[in-house]
């Protein structure tokens, strides 16, 4: 599994299509999806993870983790699987608490989401840089 991460509209998304254009994808934007699709092409990518978790914040954050990586690992047991992140914090803490925890969810699955990687990369104004 493959991690990119990276700020908002710092190239993330154009970075990985360039290397899946000629790859069987389905690229799944989260922010679209309440639950997740079942995994139906030869790479799946998954992007804008942080909507996601967004969309579960009144979940319970175990079993929302829980629920998550085990969907995780049924991509990977059948596809190649690239994940994209927009990183959220850089050490800045929100006022709202809603948007607090919304960026500690997110930091947590994402350490998770690391954890399993096999690479992760941080894509910063389009620039690569390999942190696994």
């Amino acid at each position: 599994m493959q991690v990119y991460i990276g700020g908002a509209n710092n190239g993330k998304r154009a970075y990985v299509r360039q290397h899946v254009v000629e790859r069987d994808v389905q690229w799944i934007e989260c922010a679209d999806y309440q639950d997740l699709p079942e995994a139906r092409s030869q790479t799946i990518v998954l992007a804008g993870v942080e909507a996601f978790v967004e969309h579960h914040l009144n979940s319970s954050e175990e079993l929302f983790i829980e629920d998550f990586m085990e969907t995780l690992n049924t991509y990977r047991s059948q596809s190649d699987v690239i994940v994209i992140v927009t990183e959220n914090g850089r050490g800045i803490v929100p006022i709202v608490a809603e948007t607090r925890e919304l960026r500690d969810r997110c930091g947590r699955l994402c350490q998770q989401i690391f954890k399993e990687a096999t690479n992760v990369t941080r894509i910063w104004y389009g620039l690569r840089e390999s942190l696994k």
